[in-house]
């Protein structure tokens, strides 16, 4: 399938794809697991009402990152997803925490699988797959969950990437019926087109655009991961010292750099390639697509803060580019 249908599908359709291989899913049981987890991660945990969730971040006493996450109130049970690099350190840092905590751990992610559904007609696919209705769909806030007839499956409001979504989550054998009802529907999104959206919708993934030396603050999801008003978590005292004392600045920071006017056939930039202000290197490409919405070039950098700023000219490859903060 062409690029240029898929895309077209995302913004005007619906797409899916099987996040399944992607992400990497824990389950949290016991009684202690809200206030365990609460105590751990910078997202206030212990408001949540069962079938909300929230983004968060689990950061070491430095203030590093470990890895981001979304975590899903089921009601009697955790879930946590994150990326696939970060599964096994995570599961490993959680676990040594549990001290005297009536709580247990669980790497699910081969028995519990996600197939994400997005696109203005996503819940459209979505009622068809579920039997859910449509209204109740849209009406869900960003991580709000419907629990599902299946054991253990639910579906979840998701923002990642860019337009309205839904991921589906359930027993991995059960998720063939849904495969084949959505290739029935609407086209199966390439890895291309996955991350084309990710980075238009301004959404850095760990492992790629933030590692385990960036502070969350350099990544700018500050105000999606960290609650202010919560109580202490691991690493709160660096996050707090920054905006404190250093009035939130940062060495360096996560932007978007754009290059327009560059045909779609052009090279895009790698991972890796140094972004330079005048003739000094000011940082890196971390992730980057040819982007339809600005018809050239779209990057994830970490620059520099002094040429972090909006507007700022750039120079990546041969190509001028321009500063953009990300949403």
């Amino acid at each position: 399938m062409a690029f240029d249908d898929e895309y077209r599908a995302l913004h005007t359709g619906a797409v899916w794809m099987d996040r399944s291989p992607r992400d990497a899913r824990l389950e949290v049981r016991g009684p202690d697991r809200i206030e365990w987890l609460h105590g751990l991660l910078t997202q206030d945990v212990a408001t949540l009402a069962p079938d909300r969730g929230c983004y968060a971040a689990y950061l070491t006493p430095q203030g590093r990152m470990i890895a981001d996450l979304q975590v899903f109130n089921r009601g009697d049970h955790l879930v946590i997803e994150t990326p696939q690099i970060a599964r096994s350190t995570l599961l490993s840092r959680l676990d040594q925490f549990v001290i005297m905590e009536d709580v247990s751990l669980a790497d699910v992610t081969e028995s519990l699988g996600c197939l994400t559904v997005c696109g203005p007609s996503a819940a459209a696919s979505v009622t068809a797959c579920t039997g859910v209705s449509g209204a109740d769909l849209v009406a869900l806030p960003e991580y709000g969950q419907i629990t599902l007839g299946l054991p253990r499956a639910f579906v979840a409001a998701s923002h990642a990437f860019g337009v309205p979504g839904f991921d589906l989550f359930a027993p991995a054998g059960d998720l063939g019926i849904w495969r084949v009802l959505l290739a029935a529907r609407v086209l199966e999104a390439s890895a291309v087109l996955v991350e084309t959206a990710r980075i238009e919708a301004g959404r850095p993934r760990f492992g790629l655009d933030m590692r385990e030396d960036t502070i969350p603050l350099e990544a700018g999801i500050e105000p999606r991961a960290i609650s202010f008003t919560k109580g202490c978590y691991v690493g709160q005292e660096v996050v707090i010292r920054i905006l404190h004392r250093g009035q939130g600045r940062v060495a360096r920071r996560l932007v978007w750099v754009s290059a327009t006017g560059v045909d779609a056939g052009s090279p895009v930039w790698q991972p890796g390639a140094e972004v330079h202000a005048g003739n000094k290197a000011v940082g890196s490409i971390t992730s980057a697509c040819w982007s339809p919405a600005c018809a050239g070039l779209l990057g994830i950098a970490m620059l520099h803060r002094d040429a972090a700023e909006p507007g700022s000219t750039v120079r990546v490859g041969s190509h001028d580019a321009t500063v953009q903060r990300l949403p």
